[in-house]
């Protein structure tokens, strides 16, 4: 049924059949992005390696950590470090920092320690004709595939989707190099059938998965509990968070947004992250 409503500035009286209140357009539109970043969270993705903890990224604190898998969501199929898919040519250091989010001299000093730990090596490329530095990301920590790729053959059965749109839109919104460092530092533990955090991600059979407390996850993580907890509480992007936590009985139960991270070959069952979809339309 319409309803009249009137222009307080012109006097004009209009009839509208529905109409939503400032909060309720507000709700609709975020619900809206979150929809969006879903549709765009199936493709591209980059591989990130689960066990590449035990190496060199153990020299890392959590900021530094978020800056290497940043740096990962830009790398195109030879691991080298572009703007975007379409861009011939190799990023710049300044492109580096504007991407990062810093300045060109902590770019450097980051790049730097990288290539000490040999997370990274540069090499000069050709491009019809010129010469050009580039960074590339060791195929140790990350990968993409595809037709052709230089990493087509490369095992995936302990690597992690990262969802490249996703984590870009994530650090545009406001989530700190540290706080991408804690996801980082996440992967390592993500089950391969649920996307739950657990003590051994390679178990298939459920009957023996043991989720990860939160005890443990603060202890990986280098903080307190009480910390630990608050960033799985707080970390989100475009309305939907990046963990749920799910409490079974005394037990605390936490869980990857698949639409950020996860690990199964193929697109994910919509069901598998329905509870971040629910909660992101509040």
């Amino acid at each position: 049924m319409a309803q009249e409503f009137m222009n307080v500035e012109t006097g004009d009286v209009v009839k509208i059949a529905s109409y939503r209140t400032e909060a309720q357009q507000e709700a609709y539109q975020k619900h809206q992005k979150a929809k969006a970043v879903i549709k765009k969270s199936g493709s591209p993705f980059v591989f990130s390696e689960m066990e590449a903890f035990k190496g060199g990224l153990s020299m890392l604190n959590n900021k530094e950590l978020g800056y290497f898998l940043l740096l990962q969501t830009y790398v195109d199929y030879k691991n080298m470090v572009k703007a975007n898919a379409d861009a011939k040519t190799p990023m710049k250091t300044k492109e580096i920092a504007e991407a990062l989010g810093v300045t060109a001299q902590t770019t450097n000093t980051v790049l730097k320690k990288f290539e000490k730990l040999s997370l990274i090596y540069r090499d000069k490329v050709e491009v019809a004709g010129k010469s050009y530095k580039a960074v590339f990301i060791s195929s140790d920590y990350c990968f993409r595939k595809g037709v052709g790729a230089e990493y087509s053959n490369k095992k995936t059965d302990k690597a992690v989707k990262v969802f490249i749109n996703s984590l870009q839109e994530a650090f545009k919104e406001g989530l700190q190099p540290a706080d991408i460092g804690f996801i980082y530092k996440s992967i390592q533990f993500i089950h391969y059938e649920t996307n739950l955090l657990v003590a051994n991600p390679t178990e298939r059979d459920l009957h023996q998965v043991q989720t990860l407390s939160l005890e443990a996850l603060a202890e990986v993580m280098g903080l307190s509990v009480e910390e630990t907890s608050r960033k799985l509480g707080n970390l989100q992007w475009t309305n939907m968070y990046v963990y749920g936590k799910i409490r079974v009985g005394r037990e605390l139960i936490i869980k990857a947004n698949p639409n950020l991270l996860y690990r199964k070959a193929g697109e994910f069952d919509e069901t598998l992250g329905a509870e971040f979809v629910v909660n992101s339309s509040k």
